[in-house]
Parts: structure tokens; C-alpha cells; sequence
């Protein structure tokens, strides 16, 4: 039910959004058996390109619908909370999309630099206060380790705005 609701939102705020982009879809109306319907061009990989961009921005603008993650959830809000997690130096592993120990322990360590309740769970709250600009960056202590690659797909904070996150 949470990722319905978050995805109705998440559609609801692109609709909404998209002018904010700076880029533009070019949308040709089209009538199909009567039923008017907005078909938009462009390539696959630019419209990924711009649900990745309108993710990353609603994320800044505190607007992302987040869902609240823990130990053992899968999905696109995993690889984009482990990504902003290694951005800040909380996670030194490579960004997957599976919420392990790994992420367990830099939320932890995230949650304890930034006063919040320490439980190694992205709440909303917490994930509100990690994609802020001003998030508090990871000074020392103990994080997550392993291999440091960053997996191409999900470099950099443009995950997939659609609720991909598995309960």
C-alpha cells in the first residue's frame, strides 16, 4: 500500500515538476479510438535520463515520496540511499540495490552524526535529513567497508523516483 501511494505521489509530482528541469519532452497530441492521450518523443535513454534528474530533485527539494527501508529491502530507493550514503562517506561499499549490513551499519553511523534515534533503519525522517544539502558528512569512526567500486547504473544521486523498494 505505501509504495502505491508513494508512486501515485511520485507521479502526481512529476507532472508537476518537470518545467522545474530546465529540459523539455517534446509532447504531441494524439487521439487513439476517441480517447485524447499525450504521447512524448525522445529516446529511452533521455527519458531515463530526466525521471533520474526529476528524482534527484524532488530528493533536494524534500518533496521525494520516501518509503521507510531497512535490513533486507531491494530496490531503486536502496541503491539511491546507499549512493547519497557513499556521496557523504558513510558507505564504502559498492552501491547495490540490496539493504545489507552494509547499509545498516553506515545508517547507523549516519543517524548517530546527525542526533538521531541510532537504529540502522532509513526512516523518512532520516532520509529527508541525508539527501538535504547541508546533511552532516561522515568525520571518522567506524562505516561500512568492502570494495569501493560504484556500479555505473547507479552512480551519482539520480536513482529511479518510482518506489522500487520490496517489503
Amino acid at each position: 500500500m505505501k509504495r502505491i501511494i508513494a508512486l501515485i505521489l511520485s507521479v502526481s509530482l512529476l507532472l508537476a515538476a518537470l518545467p522545474a528541469l530546465g529540459e523539455t519532452i517534446s509532447a504531441t497530441p494524439t487521439t487513439t479510438a476517441g480517447t485524447d492521450s499525450t504521447a512524448f518523443t525522445g529516446t529511452p535513454e533521455e527519458l531515463l535520463q530526466q525521471w533520474y534528474q526529476l528524482g534527484a530533485l524532488l530528493r533536494e527539494n524534500g518533496l521525494y515520496p520516501f518509503v521507510d527501508l531497512k535490513k533486507g529491502d531491494t530496490g531503486y530507493e536502496v541503491t539511491a540511499l546507499q549512493t547519497r550514503l557513499k556521496e557523504l562517506g558513510y558507505y564504502q561499499k559498492e552501491v547495490t540495490d540490496n539493504y545489507g549490513n552494509g547499509t545498516y551499519t553506515a545508517m547507523r553511523a549516519f543517524e548517530k552524526a546527525n542526533g538521531a534515534p541510532v537504529n540502522g533503519e532509513a526512516s523518512v525522517t532520516d532520509q529527508q535529513a541525508l539527501f538535504k544539502s547541508d546533511a552532516v558528512k561522515y568525520s571518522g569512526g567506524s562505516t561500512s567497508s568492502g570494495n569501493t567500486t560504484t556500479n555505473s547504473a547507479s552512480s551519482g544521486s539520480g536513482a529511479d523516483a518510482t518506489s522500487g523498494a520490496t517489503k
